[in-house]
C-alpha cells in the first residue's frame, strides 16, 4: 500500500533530523551532521560553530555540483584541467607566477591580468583555469 508524501511525513516523529534533511535536500548536512556533533562536543564548538561548519559544507557541495552541471551543459569536447597543462611548452613561462595567478589573487585586489606573446603558446589555457580553481579557494568573479 503506497502513501503519499504528506502521509509519510506525519508519520514521522517531528523530531527526525534525517527527515527534514532528507525533505530540505541537504544531503552534506544529513551525511556529516552526527560525526561534526561529536567532534564539536569534544572540542567545545558553541552551536553557531557547528551550524556554520556544516553550512559551509552544503554551501561547497551545492557550488561544486552548480559547477559541474554548468559544464556538463557546455558540453566541452575536453574539458582541461591544469593538471593536464603542458610545462614544458613554451619553454620560458613562468610556472609559479601563472599558478599564483590562478589563485586568482588580482580579483580582491580589483586587477586585470592580461597574457601577453606569440601565437601558439598556449595563453589561452590559462584562462581556462580559473573556475576550476576559483571554485577550491572559495573566490568569486562576477563578470560584469
Amino acid at each position: 500500500m503506497e502513501h503519499s508524501k504528506e502521509q509519510q511525513a506525519r508519520a514521522m516523529p517531528p523530531g527526525d533530523v534525517d527527515h527534514y534533511l532528507r525533505d530540505l535536500k541537504l544531503a552534506c548536512i544529513a551525511q556529516h551532521y552526527g560525526e561534526l556533533a561529536t567532534q564539536a562536543a569534544g572540542k567545545q564548538w558553541s552551536h553557531g560553530e557547528d551550524l556554520a561548519r556544516l553550512l559551509e559544507g552544503e554551501a561547497h557541495l551545492r557550488r561544486d555540483r552548480a559547477t559541474h552541471t554548468r559544464i556538463r551543459q557546455a558540453r566541452f569536447p575536453v574539458i582541461k584541467t591544469l593538471e593536464q597543462f603542458r610545462w614544458d611548452w613554451p619553454t620560458q613561462i613562468n610556472r609559479l607566477q601563472v599558478q599564483h595567478h590562478l589563485g586568482l589573487g588580482f580579483l580582491k585586489d580589483r586587477t586585470t591580468l592580461i597574457y601577453l606573446g606569440g601565437v601558439g603558446l598556449g595563453k589561452p589555457q590559462p584562462r581556462n583555469y580559473p573556475c576550476r580553481s576559483q571554485r577550491r579557494t572559495g573566490a568569486h568573479h562576477h563578470r560584469p
